[in-house]
């Protein structure tokens, strides 16, 4: 087994290494192809005026967009490292201290029990579809003109020239994970949990520049083609249909049952990530995190009700973190199955709102005769929230055919619009007590 396991990091490690382009630069390279205006018949003194190494605010955008797709990726919950079958040693042997087979993706107070393992393996489907709400299909960026000459866009003609940028974004991630733990003691779990990824990137591009030097004296100094009495405005960039594949962030946790056989049983997890994904293929977030959790829970005969209160510190430039909190049940509804109902929410304490991330909305400056004009550039369409906080509903079931074997399905469904989600998130695995 413990070879089969190192065979398996090997490869996956090696699909790291050996990979060329990360995503991170494949997006890069799909904004420069039509930020560069290299095609034929361009005036040279204008070519690179929208450039990201020329203008900081078209930087920032593809910055803000690229770690947004990371974070949402890697910010994905691992499985529960509760076990589905319990068990009590106090009388010689071992005997089950559970009747429904436990939670999905959140915590109960019960550990296994000492000297016991659990091993389990799942896989999850996630189809980004929106944006704070928004259809990455429909995601706009605009691009601004470099600031020439005095300090401030509006004091050239060539400044009032901006570039759309449509992506039509498709983002697919699938995590097949592997999660051991094994008892300490009776109320002492640690567990690992290693996460294999795939992600991959569909882009169908489209650019357009809104020329005010062609509306204005029907010439355009900015085109991607043509000349600037016939110019082309619009281009279409080559599609990009990307993968990328590897071990994404592993989570080491402790789980301690302070408090059992009472009116509530009470414990406290402890999971530290580390950065072992690669944050520029989008398989890891790029830092650390560590979570520390409140659980409470209890079992009354086949109902088993839990709550989860936790803080995660994330180790980053940006010094963000989050309140966590899951509250829900298992109860068993005949003799080999579970039912699984939870809520998940996650809220962001950073000190610097996220919507300040993104650079704010440049403002064109210009004087009409004696009248001072002030015109404000969007650049984006994607909805600007303070804090990207996210509410999920959580159904799952947990099936046991034979002994110690466990087949666990689950679907989660976003309740509100916070982050970049998926319509509906399936997860399928299996789970072995021994």
């Amino acid at each position: 087994m413990s070879k089969l396991v190192r065979i398996v990091l090997f490869g996956f490690l090696l699909i790291q290494t050996v990979m060329g382009q990360s995503l991170k630069d494949r997006i890069g390279d799909m904004f420069d192809e039509v930020l560069d205006l290299h095609t034929t018949g361009t005036p040279e003194q204008h070519k690179g005026h929208f450039l990201p190494a020329k203008v900081e605010t078209s930087e920032r955008v593809i910055d803000y967009l690229t770690n947004f797709i990371g974070g949402s990726i890697t910010s994905f919950p691992l499985s529960s490292s509760s076990a589905g079958i319990t068990f009590d040693f106090s009388s010689g042997r071992p005997v089950p201290t559970t009747t429904s087979f436990g939670p999905i993706y959140s915590e109960r107070a019960q550990t296994i029990g000492s000297g016991r393992f659990n091993i389990g393996f799942n896989f999850t489907y996630m189809n980004f579809t929106k944006i704070r709400g928004l259809p990455t299909e429909n995601m706009r960026l605009t691009f601004t003109h470099q600031d020439v000459g005095a300090p401030g866009l509006g004091n050239s003609p060539n400044e009032f020239d901006t570039m759309d940028f449509y992506m039509h974004l498709d983002i697919r991630a699938t995590i097949f994970a592997f999660y051991l733990t094994y008892g300490i003691t009776d109320r002492l779990d640690v567990s690992v949990a290693v996460p294999f990824t795939n992600v991959n990137l569909k882009a169908n591009p489209f650019a357009r520049i809104n020329s005010y030097t062609w509306v204005s004296n029907d010439t355009a100094n900015h085109f991607f083609g043509g000349d600037s009495l016939e110019p082309i405005l619009t281009k279409t960039p080559p599609a990009v249909d990307d993968d990328a594949t590897g071990i994404g962030d592993i989570a080491l946790r402790a789980k301690y049952n302070f408090v059992r056989d009472a009116a509530v049983d009470i414990g406290m997890l402890a999971e530290y990530r580390m950065a072992t994904g690669d944050a520029d293929n989008f398989l890891g977030a790029g830092y650390s995190q560590l979570r520390v959790s409140l659980i409470g829970s209890k079992i009354i005969e086949n109902f088993a009700p839990h709550i989860n209160l936790g803080y995660i510190k994330r180790f980053s430039d940006q010094e963000r973190s989050d309140l966590e909190f899951i509250f829900g049940y298992d109860q068993k509804i005949a003799d080999p199955f579970t039912l699984v109902i939870d809520f998940l929410g996650r809220f962001d304490l950073g000190k610097t709102p996220a919507s300040q991330e993104f650079p704010p909305d440049p403002v064109l400056h210009y004087t009409v005769g004696s009248t001072n004009y002030s015109q404000v550039i969007s650049l984006t369409n994607i909805p600007e929230y303070a804090h990207d906080n996210q509410i999920d509903a959580s159904f799952g079931f947990k099936l046991n055919p034979k002994e110690a074997l466990l087949i666990m399905g689950n679907v989660i469904v976003p309740l509100n619009t916070g982050g970049m989600r998926a319509d509906i998130i399936p997860t399928l695995g299996i789970e072995f007590s021994m």
